[in-house]
């Protein structure tokens, strides 16, 4: 999903991206993601994440719950949601 921002002139799109690398280090740095073998790791880092055009909501608890599947984390869902879309890099089109 876009979110459409408005303006004066015309419209913004904001394009929510997270590259695999970043998610990697999180999950490092986290401790997380300590139960996944490497298929599950792969489709964390490339599907759930890299792979994606836009980055939603729905993709970041998605990502999360993954997270939470594969890891020893006494870590709350909202608390990894906010992880993950801290790593999100935002991108601004004009249309």
């Amino acid at each position: 999903m876009r979110e459409k921002i408005h303006k004066a002139e015309g419209h913004m799109l904001e394009i929510r991206k997270i590259d695999a690398e970043s998610l990697r280090k999180l999950c490092v740095a986290r401790r997380w993601y300590t139960r996944g073998d490497n298929a599950a790791y792969n489709h964390l880092l490339n599907d759930l994440a890299e792979g994606k055009e836009n980055i939603t909501t729905d993709d970041i608890v998605e990502i999360a719950l993954d997270i939470m599947k594969h890891s020893n984390t006494g870590q709350e869902l909202t608390s990894i949601c906010f992880d993950v879309a801290r790593i999100a890099v935002s991108f601004f089109e004009e249309v």
